[in-house]
């Protein structure tokens, strides 16, 4: 039997950073509260990392309506940080991720409540679907059926106390890449987090911008960082060093792949010619870039050289005075 939601001491957070977005957003909000059957009292943190698309009026007004929802609103510093941030004034003593171009199930809850009643796991990853007919070159999704060694955080539970345990996200990645799996990694050092299908949330295809999606490269740029922070853990299971991951793997694997699955959009020129410039810039980039990749290879190199690889501690922010 359901639970009344509105209740003063949660038991589960779901923490969203929230960045520009305000339709999808509006969309996973709906799911959340309007079609997502929850079985124990929850709140709902959304986080708007220098949004000005209106999103902030938006979830005022929301709030309004939905008791069990609260905000921060504060500059715009990346997702790591805004999860950090949305914890620190969580109160559930689960917390669950998931992202503003999502929708979660009806289920997702009580899935995630079922599956921890395992005393030995610390986290979730759960599977998150997409809609594979329309997807494009020009569209961002994320397809996770099986489990993945990168813990997307678009779907993920963790323990409170397991999650301030080993310290939070890494705010030092210096692009939304990678930061997830570093905490995924650091995670399973402290216990097991397991993959559970019937914890299902949508990622739709969203429309990127093709100047974004140009840009995409750049972001390897963490895979630096994760290597030196997690030696081990990166040998198992991306490479054997960033450079054969980037070059050895993207350079001339995926991204030839990639090109060719261009040709199912020959029929579609716009399209079609949009992705095989994707592609183009894609191989440029990462030709342009290895001055860059060499810095951060020192850079990182030089950090962690006599350090260890336990991550660092959550940084306790400064909350913004916008706090409903």
């Amino acid at each position: 039997m359901s639970l009344n939601v509105v209740s003063k001491n949660p038991v589960i957070s779901i923490v969203i950073p929230t960045h520009n977005r305000r339709d999808s957003l509006s969309e996973l909000l709906d799911s959340i509260f309007i079609e997502m059957d929850p079985v124990v009292p929850f709140e709902v943190i959304v986080v708007l990392d220098g949004c000005v698309d209106g999103s902030v009026e938006y979830v005022k007004s929301l709030c309004k309506q939905r008791p069990e929802l609260k905000y921060i609103s504060k500059h715009a510093e990346g997702p790591a940080k805004a999860r950090n941030v949305g914890v620190s004034i969580s109160r559930g003593d689960i917390i669950a991720f998931t992202d503003d171009d999502c929708i979660v199930t009806k289920d997702w809850i009580s899935n995630i409540m079922k599956s921890f009643e395992d005393d030995s796991l610390v986290g979730l990853q759960g599977k998150t679907s997409t809609y594979k007919h329309l997807c494009s070159p020009l569209t961002h999704q994320i397809d996770n059926q099986h489990g993945s060694v990168d813990f997307p955080t678009c779907n993920v539970a963790i323990r409170r106390d397991a999650f301030l345990n080993i310290g939070g996200f890494d705010e030092s990645f210096p692009y939304a890449h990678n930061e997830d799996a570093d905490l995924g990694w650091r995670l399973e050092k402290l216990g097991t987090v397991k993959f559970i299908p019937s914890m299902e949330i949508i990622h739709p295809p969203r429309k990127e911008k093709l100047s974004k999606l140009i840009r995409r490269m750049k972001i390897l740029e963490s895979e630096f960082l994760l290597y030196h922070k997690n030696k081990q853990d990166y040998k198992r299971k991306r490479a054997v060093n960033p450079w054969v991951n980037i070059y050895g793997k993207m350079f001339c694997k995926h991204l030839p792949l990639i090109f060719k699955s261009r040709f199912r959009f020959i029929l579609q020129p716009s399209i079609f010619l949009q992705g095989i410039f994707i592609n183009i810039s894609w191989w440029v980039s990462l030709l342009y870039l290895i001055p860059t990749f060499m810095e951060a290879e020192k850079t990182y190199r030089d950090k962690y050289q006599k350090k260890t690889t336990q991550g660092v501690s959550i940084q306790k922010p400064v909350l913004p005075k916008e706090v409903s």
